[in-house]
C-alpha cells in the first residue's frame, strides 16, 4: 500500500522565484456507496511542496434539530478532527488524507501517482479517550481547515498539545447550539474552541443542524432530497459572483451563495471496479448554474423553484451546468489527487493565477491595490472577536479586554500567504519574510499587467480626494504622470480625465508610467 510518512522539513522554493503559497479543501468523499471506509477521503489543493505543519482539518456535525424548536435533539460535536503536522502537498499541489481505519483502502489504487498520500490513523488529533473512524454521516456538516487552534503549538518538529486543547474527536463545540463555536465563556461544559484561524471551509444543512462556517456564503444553500456523499470544488470565488438565483425559505428569490457556484455535490452510485474506471456523481448532482440557461419569472412568494416557469425575459437563472448524461449513465468524475477537468460536460478546475489576490480569476490593478495595503501584514495579527449578533467585541470575563481573532480568515488568509511568497527570499538569511514586504510588492508589480491607476496619483494603491493633491503637483511640474489621458503630455485636458478617472474607481484606466 503507498502510504507516506512525511518530514516536519518544508521543500521549498527555488531561490527568487515567485508562486503563490495557498492551500484549500478541493474533493471529499464522506458517504460512499458500500463499506464507507474504503472511498473516504479528503483531498487538498495548494501551492507545490508547501508544509502543512501546524494545520488541521476537522468535520463538525452539526447536531440535529428536526422539528426547529433550537433544542437539539442530538448535540453539535467534532466527527472527526486530522493534524497535517509534518505533511506537505505533492510537487503537482495535491495531497489526499484517506481512511485505513478498516483496512480498506480502495481510493488509494485512484489516487495520482504524483499526489502524496496520509492515513486517518497517522494524522488523528490525538485525544484521552477515542481513535478515528469514518466521517459521519447525516445531520449538517462542516469541514473547517485551520492554520491555528488556541493551547496548541508546532515547534521544533513536534505538535504541542497544552491543557485546554479541545480541537478533538467527540468534543461539543456549541453547547449553547447557537451556531457559533464556544469560547469557553457560554457556560456549563462549554470549552475554548474559538479563536481558530479558519483557512477553507464549507457546510451544508441536514436534519436541522447547525454549520460553523464564518460566512453563510460558505454553506452551499441547497440538497434537494439529498446528504450530500461527496464534493468537488469547481471555482474558488473571491466574491459572491451572483451568478444564479435561489427561493429562500421565506419565499423570496435571492443570489445563490459563493458555495453554490463553487462546488459540485451530490449522490455516489457508481464506484469504479477497475483502474479503466473512475468514481462518478448519479442523477443527484448539482453545481454552479449554466448562464447560458433558461430565463426564469416567479410568482410572488414562491414556494421553491417548482412555482417558477419558464420566461424568455425573466429575470432568473436556476439551471445549473450538465454534470450526469441520462443517455450514456455519465456522470461527473471523482478525482482524487487530480485536477476535475471534463470535457464531456465542458468543465475544469480552477488554477490558482499568480498575484491574483482578490481571487476573481486574473492579476490587474486591483490585486496590485491590495498588496500595497496589505505590506507589513503578517498571518498571526490579531484584532478583537466581534460578536455577528450584536457587533459588540466578545469580552474575556477573566481578563475583561476582548478575546483576539485572527485578522485574516478564509481568502484574506490565503491572499496573505499568496503575498508573502512573491519574493520568497526577502527575509533575514535569503529567507522567506514572514510579512508582505515591499520585495513582496515588487515582485507583484513586475507580473500584474497594464499599470497603475490613473487617478491613483499618489500611487498608494488606492483612489481616494488625496490623490487630486498630487495630480495637480504632477500638472505643475509638468511631470508624466499627470498626463491622465495619455496623449503624451501634461495639459489641462488631463483634469476632466483624471475626475472621469477617479469617478471610476478601482474601475477606471491604468496609466504608465
Amino acid at each position: 500500500m503507498r502510504f507516506s510518512n512525511f518530514g516536519a522539513a518544508c521543500v521549498m522554493l527555488a531561490a527568487g522565484s515567485a508562486a503563490n503559497a495557498q492551500v484549500i479543501i478541493n474533493e471529499l468523499v464522506q458517504d460512499p456507496p458500500g463499506a464507507d471506509e474504503a472511498w473516504e477521503y479528503i483531498e487538498f489543493y495548494g501551492r507545490p511542496n508547501m508544509d502543512l505543519s501546524g494545520y488541521a482539518i476537522a468535520l463538525v456535525k452539526g447536531g440535529r434539530d428536526t422539528d426547529g424548536d433550537n433544542i437539539p435533539e442530538a448535540p453539535a460535536e467534532i466527527d472527526e478532527a486530522f493534524s497535517l503536522d509534518g505533511l506537505t502537498l505533492g510537487a503537482n499541489g495535491f495531497l489526499i488524507l484517506i481512511n485505513d481505519t478498516a483496512g480498506l483502502t480502495d481510493v488509494e489504487l485512484f489516487v495520482d501517482p504524483a499526489t502524496p498520500i496520509a492515513t486517518f490513523t497517522a494524522q488523528h488529533v490525538p485525544t484521552p479517550n477515542d481513535t478515528p473512524g469514518k466521517l459521519g454521516n447525516g445531520d449538517s456538516s462542516t469541514y473547517l481547515l485551520v492554520r491555528a487552534r488556541p493551547n496548541y503549538s508546532y515547534a521544533g518538529g513536534m505538535s504541542n498539545y497544552d491543557t485546554g486543547y479541545v480541537f478533538w474527536k467527540d468534543e461539543d463545540p456549541d453547547v449553547d447550539f447557537d451556531g457559533k463555536l464556544d469560547f469557553g465563556i457560554e457556560g456549563g461544559s462549554a470549552a475554548e474552541v474559538d479563536p481558530l484561524q479558519i483557512v477553507d471551509e464549507v457546510a451544508w444543512s441536514n436534519n436541522g443542524g447547525k454549520e460553523y462556517v464564518r460566512s453563510s456564503q460558505q454553506e452551499i444553500s441547497e440538497t434537494p432530497g439529498f446528504d450530500p456523499d461527496a464534493i468537488s470544488r469547481l471555482a474558488y470565488l473571491g466574491a459572491n459572483t451572483n451568478a444564479g438565483h435561489r427561493v429562500k425559505s421565506d419565499m423570496t428569490v435571492d443570489a445563490t451563495r459563493m458555495a453554490d457556484e463553487s462546488w459540485v455535490y451530490g449522490e455516489i452510485v457508481v464506484l469504479p471496479a477497475d483502474l479503466d474506471e473512475s468514481a462518478q456523481y448519479g442523477s443527484d448532482v448539482k453545481g454552479p448554474t449554466d448562464p447560458n440557461g433558461q430565463l426564469y419569472d416567479c410568482p410572488a412568494g414562491p414556494a421553491g423553484e417548482g412555482d417558477c416557469f419558464v420566461s424568455a425575459g425573466g429575470p432568473y437563472l436556476f439551471d445549473d451546468i450538465q454534470l450526469y448524461d441520462a443517455g450514456t449513465l455519465e456522470g461527473f468524475a471523482l478525482t482524487p489527487g487530480t485536477f476535475n477537468d471534463n470535457a464531456t460536460f465542458g468543465v475544469s478546475q480552477f488554477r490558482w493565477v499568480l498575484a491574483d489576490f482578490d481571487f476573481d480569476g486574473d492579476a490587474d490593478s486591483d490585486d496590485y491595490a491590495l498588496i500595497v495595503s496589505r505590506q507589513g501584514a503578517t498571518l498571526d495579527d490579531r484584532i478583537d472577536c466581534i460578536d455577528p449578533d450584536t457587533s459588540n467585541p466578545i469580552i474575556d470575563p477573566s481578563t475583561g479586554n476582548p478575546f483576539q481573532c485572527y485578522e485574516f480568515e478564509g481568502r484574506d488568509l490565503n491572499a496573505i500567504e499568496a503575498m508573502r511568497w512573491m519574493d520568497p527570499t526577502d527575509g533575514v538569511g535569503g529567507e522567506n519574510a514572514v510579512e508582505v514586504t515591499a520585495a513582496d510588492v515588487a515582485a507583484a508589480d513586475a507580473i500584474i499587467p497594464s499599470g497603475r491607476l490613473c487617478a491613483d496619483s499618489n500611487e498608494d494603491g488606492f483612489v481616494t480626494p488625496t490623490d487630486f493633491s498630487a495630480w495637480v503637483g504632477h500638472f505643475n511640474s509638468g511631470d508624466l504622470r499627470g498626463d491622465v489621458n495619455q496623449d503624451g503630455a501634461v495639459t489641462p485636458t488631463d483634469f476632466s480625465a483624471w475626475v472621469g478617472a477617479f469617478n471610476l474607481g478601482a474601475n477606471g484606466p491604468t496609466c504608465t508610467p
